[in-house]
């Protein structure tokens, strides 16, 4: 059985997010918090979202089996991200079985809600990758996690490169940004997580401190960065405009310059594979490769074709003439096709009456 969490699952959520495997890297990297404490921020931030946390509780003839699951809702947006999962694979005990299950439960149950995308951030070629897969997630981006060297001494760089903090006025050459860097593929798996770099939209729900930087040439953004300041470390991430590459060095010292107000804390850089120049520039400022995680969605919507009553602009004229069939996008459930008029019968442009075949064309 699998049920979203109550009150009394409280010692149950306790002991399993100890064999449990977080799958927020840069959180657990930065500032983790325990599946426990979620449960009870998600109740307090986000109330009305409905469920993130499910248990599968089950017996059976080889015992109790048991298991935890838990999605975290974006802000502003009819998306979530799936953040823990319990018991770790190589447990086994059917542990892969529980992973499945309650993968495919938790679809359900935020589509439901209204979800419309569901993502993850995985190891990758792990058999947590291969679990999602079979669950029908796919994968859509690749990010690479770089560490920097600790015997860096960040109070010595001279970036040469002015920054100013975000403001709220920023989105729109935020998103111009984003847009010119992001393969168009990306952009269609994340929908409306391109806003993701809104730093207000963000915020409220990021453990440690979020701050958000531009690097603006003639009122144009041409460089973005964000450091994420938690109890653990630093992590940053940033956008840089395909024409200002050979900024890129300048545009990491700079955001390492931010980070010496803690300079016993580490510092780890996070960017996609798609955005060139990381791999050449992060090694000369003396990072080193951390690891690897493939970034996966579901989408959670269907496609449903309705017949609708359409005029055509060339025959406005004849308003009994010219209806068209057209498709429409609609989440969740299907929607009954519409009705045609005068039930069944149409007059030809003879004149004539002649009976009307039934062309609705069938529900997908």
């Amino acid at each position: 059985m699998i049920r979203p969490f109550y009150l009394r699952d409280a010692r149950l959520v306790a002991r399993l997010q100890q064999a449990g495997t977080p799958l927020d890297i840069e959180e657990q990297l930065t500032h983790p918090r325990s599946p426990l404490r979620s449960v009870f921020l998600d109740t307090l931030l986000s109330p009305r979202t409905g469920p993130l946390t499910f248990i599968l509780d089950q017996h059976d003839d080889n015992g109790r089996h048991l298991g935890l699951a838990q999605v975290r809702a974006r802000p502003g947006r009819p998306e979530r991200d799936v953040v823990f999962m319990s018991p770790t694979l190589s447990s086994g005990n059917g542990s892969h079985a529980i992973w499945q299950r309650l993968l495919t439960h938790l679809c359900v149950k935020t589509a439901e809600s209204g979800t419309f995308r569901v993502y993850a951030r995985l190891p990758l070629h792990s058999e947590e990758l291969q679990i999602f897969r079979n669950v029908g997630f796919f994968e859509y981006a690749q990010e690479e996690i770089y560490q920097l060297d600790p015997k860096v001494d960040r109070a010595e760089l001279q970036p040469g490169l002015v920054l100013r903090p975000q403001e709220t006025d920023d989105g729109w050459g935020l998103q111009k940004l984003y847009a010119s860097l992001t393969p168009r593929a990306v952009q269609n798996a994340e929908g409306l997580a391109q806003g993701q770099w809104e730093l207000n939209r963000r915020s409220r729900r990021t453990q440690g401190r979020l701050s958000g930087y531009v690097w603006e040439v003639d009122d144009e953004i041409l460089g973005a960065l964000h450091i994420r300041a938690g109890k653990r470390g630093y992590a940053i991430r940033t956008l840089l405009h395909p024409d200002a590459l050979d900024r890129a060095e300048a545009l990491c010292q700079a955001a390492l310059k931010l980070t010496i107000l803690e300079p016993i804390l580490p510092v780890y850089f996070i960017f996609r594979q798609y955005e060139a120049g990381w791999q050449n520039v992060l090694p000369l400022l003396g990072f080193n490769p951390l690891t690897s995680q493939v970034l996966v969605i579901k989408p959670m919507t269907v496609r449903v074709r309705e017949k609708t009553s359409t005029l055509l602009p060339a025959l406005e004229a004849s308003p009994t003439e010219g209806a068209a069939s057209t498709t429409v996008m609609s989440p969740f459930k299907l929607q009954p096709a519409g009705h045609e008029p005068d039930s069944g019968r149409q007059r030809a442009r003879n004149g004539q009456v002649k009976s009307k075949r039934n062309r609705t064309p069938p529900v997908l």
